[in-house]
């Protein structure tokens, strides 16, 4: 689907503290937005030797455009909330390394609050072996990182309906969303804020309730609001615009008068074409997730496919009356996108830089990478089917790295799964977005396969392991990482 630099104002001092001020100043200028990225088990050397280096990206802002007026009816809250992230999986193999990374991004961004993975559907052996896991994850990364067990959603029989029901496997983010929140295992208050991710996400920053830097967040509208309260939901814009008000909306919400259905074309487009990140306070999550989990049932049957979801979530805040904060900057996925996503912080990155691992560590970046796209420049890849299911294991082989100058070599993708080689060719943008993807997540990728066999293996098993390189394009494992263009 298409889709700090921190000025430091020390004020006037006296002259006999003049020079100590402005050593300070620099000082904290340069540590300071950097300071939580600077982590054990770090991408390389590099990125720690080149951060006293590193310029601080903006988001590109043309003549044309003016900063939009924030909303100053928001107040922001008196104390710090508190924060629960959370993603729904099954208890396949395919999500059993989806979670991890998504655990290590946030353990390594010290995201705030409890990360909570909604597991749903396992079985007695499969839940035994997730929470030995999750007791690995929980022990070396983050006691408030946590797994929670359901059952399965992904056959939901609609009304009257006879037999199991229909098999849609996204039914598990709405009806797991739900279980959480009505049995999870600590307490949950209404005026905490709620952060419903998919899988296939990575942290790149901490996500908070307030967007009001707008250096780093990109509001829709003219007078956007910037703090996640009560009555104020936000999340990332995502491209289908205003197509779900296309479904039948009564049969959907089992009414014929839901306030969705007086839902502008415009307003539809402003404040509803919702994806994940969602944020929103559990008081709100928790009417969000019942509605949704209502009405997904009937949109999968009117409209059996992969948006099902999707659209029933738009559908439940409307007629909930939740008009959303959407936000641009969010995340990024889809490298065809001009609008929408929150690219604009990589087309500030230096070209050269693309691909370096300083460019990992930048202080300002989209703040969610979804990797629900395969990203391929030449015959380079990161594409998640591709991954195996055992990366995160003792004997996993890393992955290989591309090629630090890959942007400046190729302007042209392979598919791998054809046996043709024929060169499909990019716009510049493209490839450079393309190519920070593959770099990004193939560093983060091995960066937490060191940190799990650091923690979790014998140094003979991780010395052979180091050996071991597979290149994902071809499938191959071999003894080296150099690989032939």
């Amino acid at each position: 689907i298409s889709r700090k630099k921190k000025r430091n104002n020390c004020g006037s001092m006296r002259s006999t503290k003049l020079l100590l001020t402005f050593t300070f100043c620099m000082i904290a200028m340069f540590y300071l937005p950097y300071k939580y990225m600077i982590q054990e088990g770090s991408i390389d050397d590099k990125i720690i030797k080149n951060k006293q280096h590193m310029p601080i990206v903006q988001p590109m802002i043309t003549e044309h455009q003016t900063p939009p007026k924030l909303n100053n009816n928001d107040e922001k809250p008196t104390s710090t909330p508190n924060y629960h992230t959370v993603f729904s999986t099954d208890c396949s193999g395919y999500q059993h390394w989806q979670s991890y990374l998504l655990f290590y991004s946030a353990y390594k961004v010290k995201q705030p609050g409890t990360v909570t993975r909604i597991a749903s559907g396992c079985t007695k052996e499969e839940q035994e072996a997730e929470r030995a896991f999750q007791s690995q994850i929980s022990d070396q990364m983050s006691s408030n990182f946590k797994v929670h067990f359901t059952p399965q959603f992904s056959k939901v029989k609609g009304e009257g309906e006879e037999g199991d029901g229909e098999t849609y496997k996204f039914f598990n983010k709405p009806f797991g969303l739900l279980h959480w929140i009505e049995h999870a295992e600590v307490k949950i208050k209404d005026d905490d804020i709620v952060i419903l991710l998919d899988p296939d996400q990575v942290l790149t920053r901490p996500i908070t309730n307030d967007f009001s830097n707008q250096s780093e967040n990109t509001l829709v509208g003219q007078n956007p609001k910037t703090i996640v309260t009560h009555g104020s939901p936000f999340a990332q814009e995502f491209g289908f615009g205003a197509s779900w008000r296309n479904l039948d909306i009564d049969a959907v919400t089992g009414t014929n008068d839901s306030p969705a259905k007086s839902v502008t074309e415009q307003d539809a487009i402003d404040h509803y074409p919702a994806g994940p990140p969602y944020l929103a306070t559990t008081k709100d999550m928790h009417a969000i997730a019942r509605t949704w989990s209502d009405f997904v049932p009937r949109s999968y049957k009117i409209f059996p496919e992969l948006m099902a979801e999707m659209y029933a979530f738009c559908i439940a805040v409307a007629h909930l009356k939740m008009p959303h904060q959407i936000v641009k900057s969010l995340m990024v996925s889809d490298v065809d996108v001009e609008d929408g996503e929150g690219w604009n912080f990589v087309e500030a990155i230096e070209d050269e830089k693309i691909c370096s691992p300083a460019a990992m560590g930048y202080s300002t970046l989209p703040s969610v990478l979804h990797y629900c796209q395969r990203y391929v420049l030449g015959k380079h890849i990161f594409g998640k089917h591709k991954m195996p299911l055992d990366t995160f294991s003792c004997d996993a082989p890393l992955l290989a790295i591309p090629p630090e100058d890959i942007a400046e070599r190729y302007d042209y993708w392979i598919d791998p799964n054809l046996v043709d080689g024929k060169r499909e060719y990019l716009t510049k943008i493209e490839v450079k977005k393309t190519a920070f993807m593959i770099c990004f997540l193939t560093h983060h990728a091995n960066e937490a396969s060191k940190f799990y066999k650091s923690r979790n293996c014998k140094s003979s098993e991780v010395s052979e392991a180091k050996l071991k390189i597979i290149d994902l394009w071809s499938g191959k494992t071999s003894t080296s990482s150099t690989k032939k263009e």
